[in-house]
């Protein structure tokens, strides 16, 4: 205010021997520290064009000789100043340096003040991300800090990707501003910067970034260890050499994967990566390389197996097996097994054997063996297959007569399954004529199309009244009667088979399907039936004779005969073909009544 009141006392004792007309204002040093003496201000008529202008020196070194102030004589205008006319002054822009305008109207006072001018300041331009030398892999989100204190009005993304370009410009208002740009450049490097601009379109450049985009993946051209084996605990060096085409290795992580774990191990350079490991368990190792680059591109590559065999002798039975999963009864199977020396010692000989379920009952006696380090050794017996499930043992070093590093590991086992049913199936093809002696009531057959009826299969000793029979799981009276299944396994010996009676037919004492089969004539309900093999064209039902029974249902003490029922379906196709009959039969059934336990009977019932 001091300025002002020194200034108007100037101008009026300028006015008292002058007719001049002056305007006077005061220009506000930037924000941004900039002093605003020395710099220009213009003033114009805006009704008569900016090109008749007056300039003055803002400061001592201009009109007014005071810092901040400039004055004017509007007079000196080619046009001249009056009273009423409007007047406009700004400060002229330098080095990025300017103002708003401001206005004014001339009065009869013979001076005017001009209201306050603030210098402008620099718009502030900064890279925040990514930073410089920043390596990606994916899409890339450029943010640009803006500042000014004048007010902003937009940023603009430069970028060499397309030759050095503005790329992009988005708006932005305030006094300051983060900035955001997303975009997917291909594998490169670039150069990339930001341009602010204020509201006085005063713009300024950021620093330039360097950027590498890398979406490849480093090359691992091999991962090696120094030892082809190892005996006991030592350490070894795994070796992987890596390298990236477009940034830097960041990281590269050798994964020992041992026996029982995994562990991850840093890495020194010398020309490749290492890490020196200590083999400290006994089996197969396998060591995983894993690169990195500065873009987070990851890549990995497995070395060979290295097997840490023991200081001494170790026994182990690697695997068994049949030479038939799934053989019939009383075939012969061939059991083998491979013995192996996990030990950097020869074992010297030893007696090896196989066993079945259980160490009581041995196959074929003892086998000699003598197995070299670091070797195997094959051995084998023959059995004869036996219905149900049977666990094999084998076992090294039966006398325990090796000193061994490990003595828990010698023995092995695995079981085989025989199948306790028999499949039959064919056709069925009739020419035959029946009737009585009078030659009354006369059924021909003669190789029917639609030839309908059933097949059943019986233990030869059993006399089946085909009138009285039952469904099994069913008494007499029709009533339910769940143990029936149960009582057939246990009279068969099938109860612990996996496909016993009970399991294949009923689900906990209930069957699973049931059907109705017509036999002699009469209509038999509730039938339990199972799919004869792997469709539904042909179905095995079971039976029982009540002319055998004493106490109202099948059990175990009458042991009633039992009659398995398919019927025919012909011409359908089948587990073995197209043919008419399939029906399934325990083996067992030729074991229920004594004393023939080889033979069953085959019937058919036609209708």
């Amino acid at each position: 205010m001091k300025k002002i009141i020194l200034l108007l006392v100037f101008v009026e004792l300028v006015q008292l021997v002058s007719a001049s007309h002056y305007i006077v204002g005061i220009v506000n040093d930037a924000l941004d520290g900039e002093n605003a003496n020395g710099k220009e201000v213009v003033l114009w008529n805006p009704a008569k064009g900016i090109d008749d202008n007056l300039t003055d020196v803002i400061g001592p070194s201009g009109n007014s000789g005071t810092d901040n102030v400039y004055m004017i004589d509007c007079e000196l205008l080619s046009s001249g100043c009056k009273v009423g006319d409007e007047m406009r002054a700004q400060v002229l822009k330098e080095n990025n340096y300017l103002s708003y305008w401001v206005n004014l109207s001339v009065t009869g006072a013979g001076y005017d003040i001009a209201p306050n001018m603030t210098l402008n300041s620099i718009p502030n331009a900064t890279l925040l991300s990514p930073i410089n030398y920043e390596n990606e892999s994916d899409e890339t989100t450029f943010v640009c800090s803006a500042s000014d204190f004048d007010g902003l009005s937009n940023v603009t993304l430069y970028g060499n990707w397309s030759e050095w370009h503005a790329n992009e410009t988005i708006e932005v208002t305030g006094t300051y501003n983060e900035t955001t740009f997303i975009k997917n450049l291909s594998e490169g490097k670039y150069v990339w910067g930001c341009l602010v601009t204020d509201n006085l379109s005063i713009s300024n450049f950021s620093e330039n970034y360097t950027l590498t985009i890398d979406r490849t993946s480093p090359a691992i051209n091999e991962v090696s260890v120094n030892e082809s084996y190892v005996c006991g605990d030592v350490y070894v060096r795994v070796n992987c050499s890596a390298q990236d085409a477009f940034t830097d290795i960041n990281s590269v992580t050798i994964e020992a994967i041992s026996p029982s774990m995994t562990k991850n191990y840093s890495t020194s350079f010398n020309g490749v990566y290492y890490s020196d490991i200590f083999v400290n368990e006994t089996g197969i190792w396998k060591f995983n390389c894993i690169a990195n680059d500065s873009a987070g591109n990851l890549a990995n590559l497995t070395s060979s197996e290295l097997i840490d065999y023991y200081e001494g002798i170790d026994l182990t039975i690697d695997w068994i097996n049949f030479s038939n999963y799934n053989p019939l009864e009383s075939q012969p199977v061939i059991i083998e097994a491979e013995v192996h020396n996990n030990g950097c010692s020869a074992s010297g000989s030893f007696l090896a054997g196989f066993y079945k379920n259980g160490l009581d009952e041995q196959i074929n006696g003892n086998q000699t063996l003598s197995i070299a380090a670091r070797s195997n050794q094959t051995v084998n017996v023959t059995w004869t297959s036996e219905i149900g499930t049977t666990t094999f043992y084998v076992v090294a070093d039966i006398e325990d007569s090796v000193i061994e590093s490990d003595e828990s590991n010698n023995e092995a086992n695995k079981s085989l399954s025989v199948g306790a049913w028999q499949n039959f199936y064919g056709n069925i093809s009739l020419d035959k004529l029946l009737g009585n002696n009078q030659s009354l009531n006369i059924t021909l057959w003669e190789n029917l199309t639609n030839l309908q009826g059933n097949v059943f299969v019986a233990d030869i000793e059993s006399d089946v009244e085909w009138l009285n029979l039952q469904a099994i799981g069913r008494d007499k009276f029709g009533n339910p009667a769940g143990n029936d299944f149960s009582d057939i396994d246990s009279l068969l010996g099938m109860t612990s088979f996996n496909d016993s009676i009970y399991n294949l037919f009923t689900d906990s004492g209930t069957p699973k399907q049931t059907d109705s089969f017509l036999v002699h004539q009469k209509v038999i309900d509730e039938v339990a039936v199972v799919n004869s093999t792997d469709n539904t064209n042909f179905l095995t039902g079971i039976l029982w004779d009540m002319s055998d029974d004493f106490d109202g249902e099948y059990s175990q003490e009458d042991g009633e005969d039992l009659v398995f029922a398919a019927k025919i379906n012909q011409n359908s196709p089948g587990a073995y073909g197209t043919y008419d009959y399939e029906i399934k039969i325990p083996v067992r059934l030729r074991e229920y009544k004594s004393p023939d336990t080889s033979d069953v009977y085959l019937y058919y019932d036609l209708k």
